[in-house]
């Protein structure tokens, strides 16, 4: 398989793994009776879409500022040195499923699907697994294609 064969079934595997999500989001919600389905996949789509978009320009913003500051060699005159560095990549990889689950949460109450505990849990439990599977399964499949 080519190298730009390898970059596009990786692109695929993580377009079809966040159309299934939130189908199978939208399932979920139909299926424990907070509100029919047409409602529920315009909650899923709408939330994905927005928490996706400003999760990984959020990302791509701190890792880009990470790289330039490594290229120009100004990460050397941070003021927290390696501390500093590390507390702002960990803050670029978390601020994604945090906004996504605050994304969730809002948009339940909003559609007025849900509200309480279960509406925290099941934005927790959405939120962490668009990230994890989202992510994951893309980055597995680059390991084991290259």
């Amino acid at each position: 398989m080519s190298g730009v064969a390898r970059e596009w079934a990786v692109v695929l595997i993580f377009l079809v793994s966040v159309i299934g999500l939130t189908l199978l989001e939208a399932f979920w919600i139909k299926r424990s009776g907070w509100a029919g389905f047409g409602r529920s996949l315009a909650f899923s789509v709408l939330t994905n879409f927005i928490g996706l978009a400003i999760g990984f320009f959020a990302m791509f913003v701190v890792f880009g500022v990470v790289l330039a500051m490594a290229w120009d060699g100004s990460i050397e005159k941070f003021p927290l040195r390696d501390y500093g560095i590390v507390a702002f990549l960990v803050f670029g990889v978390l601020f994604f499923p945090l906004f996504l689950m605050m994304c969730k949460r809002l948009f339940l109450k909003l559609f007025k699907i849900q509200t309480g505990k279960t509406a925290w849990l099941f934005a927790l439990a959405a939120a962490l697994s668009v990230f994890i599977i989202s992510l994951g399964l893309p980055a597995l499949a680059a390991y084991l294609l290259m």
